[in-house]
């Protein structure tokens, strides 16, 4: 019943200082709040379940791969939570190629996998994963939404920087760069945006019409939030404002100057704008350093911000989460050593990764770590919860990722392999809430923007050349395209990304979740209907014209087609009706098929 009560209290806070009576505050308006407290009362259910009296363990048949499967099914077992049954070979292998490259197997890749009789096939489809051109796109993808550097950020982000920061992600990406060495290069980037990639990034914390402190507070929170895992927006503005009681204890004990010290690494940091034409409609930022200066509260009075009057100061470096200092004067390069060098980077990253291949995080959401509830050794007060599920394993993640020199490609390669990874979505027997917390399935998502239109136009051979401004070649694949602004020249590739939750990188956020208006879209679309659509047989241009002008049997092409969209041969009794209820010419029943398949969830979903 305490628990109880203290949800219903934290609502009625809620309401209190929701965003419609605080317009001072729109990061936290009332649907995120609700959203994170829902999140609190899960890691609450999750504690009282873990600990509830008169459990039993059990023994689980689950073959062990690595360390991630001691912790995972160690706990389940411990706590008396029966696993899921691993993947078949399909779910597998569907999932483990839309989630290490962005793409769907061929029917080609598909059968030659299921026919493998190899017992180490599985490790093998990984290594052959991360080795391909594929996962150097889908993760030049990923952290390119990490970072968010897009030509349509105001004018100080061109054609020419947003290309060269996209072709440094995937610099980084291809070869496995040590990510603390990237991250280093963002925060120190030095020089002309338009030569030093690096420096877009700095470019896209460019407060317009503020002054220069918001920009480096925006700088601050884009640093702790990609790279260690926690918003400090809310404390640069008013240290909280009662916001933060409810749902974040570490951050609500945190104060403005702290953050401002913080901040304060950016304050030497000189942003000369330079306009790129005579009519300075398009800027770029040159970067420097001065050897003096410190955070200061002054700001121009004919432009204070949106933030509250600063106060006090001069403020010099002091990082948040330490107290650490630099010990030079060049701040920016100390702000990355104590950044990439603290053991919450190396944390925050593993679990990003982890968020992205298990669809939930160790720390969920992976951006909003509550550092006063981490540390089983040292608990949070009642009726606050841990919020890490599993804290050793954490560790380990974490010092395996150092150990690894920081490759992001060794992290993803030990989530792949694991046992629990490749537990399948499908649960037998009753499910609780709280074994999402456990892992006890894998839990589905629907696919990305990208993801899906890439299965779409493979699933029907239906790829197009993308013309991109920046690029010699034309791009083949949605999750190639180095901003949400692209391909400018097709405006209904652009409609059908946007629809599926793309975002733009700035102000519309990118979002996962389905909806009705695109299950109406699917249905309906010219992207979808037309390349299930085979108009021409004497001359096919599509998978469905192609494989009717074939000489393959129509259970062979029924077979052919769920291979293809499915990755999955399709049951006796789904055969037996496409067969039975096939209309029409040969031409059609073929299109009919295609278009349905298009619209099945586990098209649309990756299991």
């Amino acid at each position: 019943m305490k628990y109880l009560a203290f949800a219903t209290l934290m609502a009625m806070l809620g309401a209190a200082v929701s965003g419609a009576s605080d317009p001072g505050c729109p990061q936290y308006p009332a649907a995120a709040r609700t959203e994170l407290q829902l999140q609190l009362e899960s890691e609450r259910d999750f504690f009282q379940f873990s600990t509830r009296a008169g459990k039993k363990a059990l023994r689980s048949a689950v073959k062990r791969n690595n360390f991630i499967d001691d912790q995972i099914f160690g706990k389940l077992e411990a706590d008396g939570v029966a696993p899921a049954a691993m993947t078949s070979d399909a779910e597998f292998l569907r999932r483990a190629t839309i989630d290490l490259t962005g793409r769907i197997p061929t029917p080609e890749e598909a059968a030659a996998f299921f026919n493998d009789t190899d017992t180490a096939k599985r490790g093998k489809l990984i290594e052959r994963l991360l080795g391909s051109p594929a996962y150097t796109d889908q993760f030049t993808l990923y952290f390119a939404n990490k970072f968010e550097v897009t030509s349509g950020y105001y004018s100080y982000i061109g054609l020419t920087g947003r290309s060269l920061f996209n072709k440094f992600l995937r610099d980084f990406v291809g070869r496995d760069r040590p990510f603390n060495q990237v991250a280093t290069d963002l925060i120190t980037a030095a020089g002309d945006a338009d030569l030093v990639a690096p420096a877009n990034f700095l470019s896209r914390g460019w407060q317009e019409g503020d002054p220069t402190q918001d920009t480096w507070d925006t700088l601050t929170d884009r640093v702790t939030v990609r790279m260690l895992g926690f918003k400090t927006e809310c404390i640069s503005c008013h240290g909280g404002r009662a916001h933060l009681e409810q749902i974040n204890l570490w951050l609500s004990r945190r104060t403005r100057d702290e953050f401002w010290r913080t901040s304060a690494f950016f304050s030497r940091m000189n942003m000369t704008r330079i306009s790129t034409d005579a009519f300075n409609q398009r800027l770029r930022f040159y970067y420097t350093d001065r050897d003096s200066g410190a955070y200061t509260a002054s700001v121009n009075v004919g432009s204070p911000g949106p933030r509250p009057p600063r106060y006090g100061g001069p403020y010099e470096p002091r990082f948040i989460l330490n107290g650490e200092e630099p010990q030079n004067g060049e701040w920016r390069k100390e702000f990355a050593r104590i950044v990439t060098s603290n053991r919450q980077f190396a944390k925050a990253t593993v679990n990003y990764l982890w968020a992205y291949m298990f669809n939930y995080g160790l720390v969920d959401p992976p951006d909003g770590w509550d550092l006063s509830r981490v540390d089983p050794k040292n608990p949070p007060p009642a009726p606050w919860a841990l919020q890490v599920t599993h804290p050793e394993l954490l560790e380990q993640l974490a010092d395996y990722f150092i150990a690894n020199n920081y490759s992001i490609k060794s992290v993803l390669r030990v989530l792949a392999n694991s046992a629990a990874y490749q537990l399948s979505s499908k649960y037998e027997g009753k499910w609780d809430p709280a074994y999402t917390r456990y892992f006890a399935k894998h839990i589905p998502r629907r696919m990305a923007a990208e993801e899906l239109f890439d299965a779409l136009a493979i699933s029907t051979q239906t790829e197009t050349p993308m013309f991109v401004p920046g690029f010699e070649e034309p791009l083949m694949y949605a999750n190639q395209l180095p901003d949400p602004t692209e391909p400018r020249s097709d405006s209904l590739i652009l409609e059908f990304l946007n629809t599926f939750g793309r975002g733009d990188w700035w102000n519309n956020k990118r979002d996962p979740q389905p909806n009705i208006l695109q299950l109406l879209y699917n249905m309906n679309g010219g992207q979808t209907v037309l390349r299930s659509f085979a108009s021409n047989p004497s001359s096919p241009t599509n998978r469905p014209g192609r494989l009717a002008q074939s000489k393959m049997s129509d259970e062979e092409v029924v077979r052919e087609m769920f291979l293809a969209t499915l990755t999955r041969y399709p049951t006796d009794q789904e055969l037996a009706t496409v067969l039975r209820m096939k209309q029409g010419t040969r031409l059609d029943w073929i299109s009919d098929l295609q278009w349905a398949l298009l619209n099945k969830l586990d098209f649309i979903f990756n299991y």
